[in-house]
């Protein structure tokens, strides 16, 4: 068969409207077995047989503003997926697993979700969230394994 695809699952907590996704990923997503909000889920995205999948986990952690954001204090894991064109970063955030899709960028790699930017460059991240009050940002570090 010529048009078979390949899947890709992704464990993460799906909070977000899967409308965001599709807008910026143009790919077909399709969630599965929602036993609660609070549990993990997964997502199955279709990507073109011939595409390539790479995964990396980076550890970070952020200035004091990052928790007022709501990533972790300490040391936290955030993964970078590629897959058939499309590029995410999943990054916890209060708690919950929120998967960020890249978006254009000047310089360095932009991803965005709900109202936060993950902005990695020049080998760090400043994450922007955006309110009708104000805009904070954090600068987040990779930690040395």
């Amino acid at each position: 068969m010529k048009n078979r695809t390949r899947v890709f699952h992704l464990r993460a907590a799906v909070l977000f409207a899967a409308k965001i996704i599709t807008r910026s990923l143009a790919v077909v997503l399709a969630t599965v077995g929602f036993a609660n909000a609070a549990s993990a889920e997964d997502i199955t995205i279709h990507l073109p047989q011939n595409a390539s999948i790479s995964r990396k986990t980076v550890q970070y952690r952020c200035d004091a503003q990052g928790a007022k954001i709501g990533v972790p204090s300490g040391t936290f894991s955030v993964e970078y997926i590629n897959g058939g064109g499309n590029s995410l970063a999943v990054v916890p955030i209060n708690g919950n697993a929120l998967i960020f899709s890249n978006v254009i960028s000047a310089s360095g790699a932009r991803y965005a979700a709900q109202q936060f930017i993950w902005w990695e460059a020049k080998g760090a991240v400043t994450l922007y969230a955006d309110s009708p009050n104000r805009k904070v940002q954090s600068t987040c570090n990779p930690v040395a394994k």
